[in-house]
């Protein structure tokens, strides 16, 4: 029975967590997720998230698949840590606007988040992929669902900041408003990617021009 060259590489990385390895650095580490992370989103692009194989990400990549193996068991695990740097760009957009004074205005934030996803120009496919197989994948659904959840608390956070801060609300009053407003502030963040991925209509900058007017009428009130 012949064994497969995935069915080596994985038995290559059983061998090297049971007898060890050398040392590497945390930075090295981080070097070789985002480069794996980066090869993930060409294929993806590319083939689309039910189409690509772990065999395709790998040979993207330009690594062993041993190498590819010990940081990722599989697609869908790769899955979860892109997201989750997705995330961490957003939470740091968020965050680092709640502390600043006077606090930035919606019609300020959110533009400024979308154009530091869009920096990474495979993020819209990739999310819009995901959150379609995430619909029957029990592991990316969850994923999705933590991913709205904890950006919506530091949205929450944000505008409790801006409503009490720049509009004078008081407190009770700001939390309630900004538990209000964030589920449609959502909706506009995950409009993005799904309108940049389709094509829909106009251009990028009419859809971040147009979200921009509708958080002005809201500042407005």
């Amino acid at each position: 029975m012949s064994i497969t060259e995935e069915s080596k590489s994985r038995m290559n990385v059983l061998v090297l967590v049971r007898w060890g390895m050398p040392k590497v650095t945390e930075e090295h580490k981080a070097a070789m997720r985002l480069r794996i992370q980066q090869a993930a989103f060409a294929c993806v692009a590319r083939k689309g998230f039910s189409s690509v194989s772990m065999a395709d990400i790998i040979a993207e990549a330009g690594l062993s698949a041993g190498a590819v193996y010990l940081y990722y068991k599989n697609k869908e695990a790769l899955v979860v840590d892109v997201g989750r740097a997705v995330l961490d760009i957003k939470l740091a957009v968020i965050g680092s606007s709640s502390q600043q004074t006077p606090v930035p205005p919606p019609s300020q934030l959110i533009p400024a988040l979308f154009r530091e996803l869009l920096s990474s120009g495979s993020y819209p496919n990739m999310a819009v992929q995901v959150w379609g197989e995430a619909i029957h994948n029990e592991t990316l659904k969850s994923l999705a669902s933590s991913i709205f959840t904890e950006l919506g608390d530091y949205l929450v956070n944000y505008y409790r900041h801006y409503l009490s801060s720049e509009r004078g609300l008081d407190s009770d009053t700001a939390d309630a408003r900004a538990r209000s407003i964030v589920p449609a502030t959502i909706g506009m963040i995950q409009g993005m990617p799904l309108s940049v991925a389709l094509q829909v209509r106009e251009s990028v900058d009419h859809y971040i021009s147009s979200v921009q007017d509708v958080l002005k009428l809201m500042e407005a009130r």
